[in-house]
């Protein structure tokens, strides 16, 4: 029981019993515990906590800027569409009465084109509080309206179904039919709504990274394409894409190096902060570029601090197939930002 509420019960039993009255305990609020299974920063990632600025601007429980505008709940993530596909479970915060289902919806959304929270569950707790667990796996819902789950039952599987464009869950509490925020901070509420409130996830994270020679979009990037290592010096180009949460605004810059080290081209650009995930993508031209077979590698930096070195090799090509190859115009590197969060370039 949290300090503040412990002595409000003491001091209620301590009244009732000097008027001569017998002493009941008042009812315990619900209070709840982790909706989804995993650790945060490694196996899920805390992206839009609740929105407290009633205007057009964003504040969440800590007073930072990590929602967006009018958000009512809290988005967990997952990396990609990969481990979506392992199967995550989505777990009753509390326990109480499921007063409504939905299923069916598609699961594996790119684009906010669809409204609502498509596949969910609705559970009714004491106190007046309801849950919401939104956007769930077509097909896993595992309970129906009317029964009674305990805390840590089975709801269903994280998907991105309704008003998705990421594999997520979205957690909302209610009271009375008006959201709630469960996290206690300088901008919410005064007592936490957690039996173990976590501490703001807002730390800057790499949480993958890989080569592909195929043209990439978030769609695409969601499906986690597999990694490539190694590429003709008469390919066209290839991409490295890195994935990473909570990133500030800063300079991002790039170092090609030759085998045996020597930098060969570096390339910076300016990005704006991201209170969510985010895929830093560089293009890499190839073909009469670059012309030394051998190890190269591509240093990653953030504001000068070293964030991701990515290994790759080029192989030697034959006459023939260099005299095929098609040279591109463009610089050897460029750049660009694939964001998750609706307007998240925009914060600063």
């Amino acid at each position: 029981m949290p300090p503040a509420r412990s002595f409000r019960v003491v001091l209620a039993l301590a009244l009732l019993a000097a008027c001569g009255e017998s002493p009941t305990p008042p009812a315990e609020e619900t209070t709840f515990a982790a909706p989804i299974q995993g650790v945060p920063m490694a196996d899920v990632f805390y992206g839009a906590y609740m929105d407290h600025d009633p205007a057009t601007g964003v504040r969440d429980w800590s007073c930072g800027l990590k929602s967006y505008d009018g958000h009512g709940g809290i988005d967990i993530l997952l990396r990609n569409f990969r481990v979506q596909d392992l199967g995550v479970p989505v777990i009753a915060a509390a326990g109480g009465t499921v007063i409504g289902t939905s299923d069916g919806s598609p699961d594996r959304n790119t684009t906010w084109d669809v409204g609502g929270f498509g596949n969910h569950v609705q559970i009714s707790h004491p106190g007046g509080l309801t849950t919401i667990y939104g956007h769930l796996r077509r097909g896993s819902i595992a309970v129906a309206q009317g029964q009674q789950v305990e805390a840590g039952a089975l709801l269903g599987l994280v998907g991105s179904s309704g008003k998705s464009n990421w594999p997520h869950l979205h957690f909302e509490v209610r009271r009375s039919g008006a959201v709630v925020d469960p996290f206690a901070g300088e901008c919410s509420v005064e007592e936490s709504l957690w039996k173990n409130q976590l501490a703001y996830q807002d730390a800057f994270k790499v949480m993958d990274a890989g080569l592909t020679d195929q043209p990439v979009t978030l769609a695409s990037l969601l499906e986690r394409p597999p990694t490539l290592s190694a590429f003709p010096l008469y390919a066209a180009g290839f991409r490295l894409w890195i994935q990473t949460v909570n990133q500030r605004a800063a300079t991002v810059r790039y170092d090609l190096h030759a085998p045996g080290g020597a930098l060969r081209e570096t390339v910076q650009q300016q990005v704006g902060a991201t209170f969510s995930t985010r895929y830093l993508v560089l293009n890499v031209a190839v073909s009469g570029k670059l012309t030394e077979a051998g190890t190269w590698e591509i240093r990653t930096y953030q504001d000068g601090q070293h964030i991701w070195t990515q290994p790759f090799t080029l192989l030697p090509a034959g006459a023939a197939d260099a005299a095929e190859a098609s040279v591109r115009a463009a610089s050897t590197l460029e750049v660009q930002v694939l964001d998750q969060a609706p307007g998240a370039d925009a914060h600063p």
